[in-house]
């Protein structure tokens, strides 16, 4: 699907089918009103004959024979005109599009009878954001697949020609990596094994110029990742320890250094702490953070970042055989603290832990990790929202102002010293799991003491990872969402 600048006036695009946002209880002004000048006067009408009423969600499709566009669509955004709005808007637009088999599509990018106080670029981004990820399906597996329209003509108005093509580009940037994370994470797990996994990570650090390493088990073990080797001790997939770096091209050394740090369970049976069968039926997304980290560094070279950043994704099957680690087990990590495995299926964090000294050991200036960890961080705030902690607020008040921007939930938990008292061992420095209260938090606290002094933040993306559930917003598709791809594009890219 290809984004096009138009340079004619939205009502006068020929086209397939014409989209407007209109907000709630509004009228058809400006843009909106020559296209309904242009289609005969018809929209107004009939949009209140089927109670059209600009709510967030509605819909109303008009055959618009006597029109350059052989149909208009108006989508109701609600009482909002951001570019939240605009995403929604964009995706329901062209996922109607294709529903109609519409193969050029024009797209306004305002909001009609709204007052507009964000930069055209940003509405323009928003809308190919909105439409390039509403548009995504995972059909690798099936017979049969609906075409999508190949042109999308954006009204843009006045707005420098230049802002405006790069804002196109960024979006197409952040689509396209959002996408290949989700397809890492709804590929079925016998497929994306750990192997797959690296082998992931090597085609994209070929396609963007970054530096590869992929460490296997034994040289992982003799380097005192005794955790990471823990977890991978009951399956028969060999674990894989991946690590991207990039570099930006400008001359010089680069301004800060930043590890990105995912975890990358590809399948979670819990190990002999072992689920239910429920439990386990989408547990191949328990490897969305590191296929986010895989993702957003496969983006940075188009983007220009001007920080050097490592992506690091441990990953690995939490499986049962003979072998496998057994409750009560204890084992030292990369860190060179002991950990008493008091539950096997908290196994996240320990490949966290020893991604995360292995970060510390780079000497990184700061370190994100994204991880779906914990079921009580989905209790606390729901399907769509991730939670935030870490040791450093000014890093977590510049990754809540990316997200903001990217359009991804974001909300910010305590970590206070308490938690950290419930994860210390009775004979060992820690344990992996101190029972449900304040669940989040006390598995944030135990990877916090694998960071050291650098500043660190935590993203639980356990619930928006992977979408099941009715109220989504329309630009996520059942399956792997790429929680996370567009909050650390927009922070990495951006002026510190």
């Amino acid at each position: 699907m290809r984004f096009v600048l138009a340079d004619t006036a939205l009502h006068e695009l020929p086209c397939d089918l014409l989209a407007l946002p209109v907000s709630e209880r509004g009228s058809l002004e400006g843009n909106a009103a020559r296209v309904e000048q242009a289609a005969g006067g018809r929209l107004a009408e009939i949009a209140r004959a089927d109670g059209f009423t600009g709510a967030r969600g509605q819909v109303v499709l008009v055959h618009t024979p006597e029109a350059p566009f052989r149909r208009a669509l108006l989508v109701g955004v609600g009482r909002e005109a951001g570019t939240e709005a605009l995403r929604r808007y964009a995706a329901t637009a062209i996922r109607r599009a294709r529903d109609v088999r519409a193969a050029r599509v024009a797209l306004a990018t305002s909001v009609a009878s709204a007052t507009e106080d964000t930069p055209p670029d940003e509405r323009v981004r928003a809308v190919v954001e909105g439409a390039g990820l509403g548009i995504y399906r995972f059909d690798r597996y099936r017979s049969h697949d609906e075409p999508a329209p190949a042109e999308v003509l954006l009204a843009a108005g006045d707005g420098d020609r230049g802002a405006l093509g790069r804002a196109i580009r960024a979006g197409e940037v952040a689509v396209d990596a959002t996408c290949r994370a989700r397809d890492l994470v709804n590929e079925p797990a016998n497929v994306m094994t750990p192997a797959a996994l690296a082998d992931a990570a090597r085609a994209v650090a070929a396609g963007s110029g970054l530096g590869l390493t992929v460490l296997e088990l034994d040289e992982a073990r003799a380097m005192g990742m005794g955790l990471f080797a823990a977890v991978a001790a009951g399956s028969a997939e060999p674990p894989k320890f991946i690590v991207l770096e990039y570099r930006p091209d400008a001359s010089g050394p680069a301004p800060r250094t930043v590890a990105l740090v995912g975890k990358g369970i590809t399948f979670d049976t819990g190990g002999l702490s072992i689920k239910p069968a429920g439990g386990m039926r989408t547990m191949k997304s328990d490897m969305a953070g590191a296929a986010a980290v895989i993702a957003t560094m496969g983006a940075l070279r188009d983007l220009a970042v001007p920080v050097r950043v490592f992506g690091i994704a441990a990953a690995t099957e939490n499986m049962i055989n003979g072998r496998a680690t057994r409750p009560g087990d204890i084992v030292r990590g990369l860190g060179g603290k002991t950990v008493e495995i008091v539950n096997t299926d908290a196994e996240g964090r320990l490949v966290l832990a020893d991604a995360l000294a292995y970060a510390v050991r780079a000497g990184v200036d700061e370190i994100i990790d994204l991880a779906t960890l914990t079921g009580a961080c989905v209790v606390a705030l729901g399907d769509w929202t991730a939670g935030l902690m870490g040791n450093d607020q000014a890093l977590m008040d510049r990754l809540l102002r990316a997200a903001a921007q990217a359009g991804e939930q974001l909300w910010q938990l305590p970590l206070y010293d308490e938690f950290l008292e419930a994860m210390r061992g009775d004979i060992s420095d820690l344990k992996n799991s101190a029972g449900r209260e304040g669940g989040a938090e006390r598995a944030a606290a135990f990877l916090r003491e694998f960071v050291g002094t650098a500043p660190w933040a935590h993203l639980d993306i356990a619930g928006p990872a992977f979408a099941e559930d009715k109220g989504a917003p329309p630009y996520i598709a059942a399956g792997g969402t790429g929680y996370g791809v567009r909050t650390l594009l927009r922070y990495l890219a951006s002026p510190r």
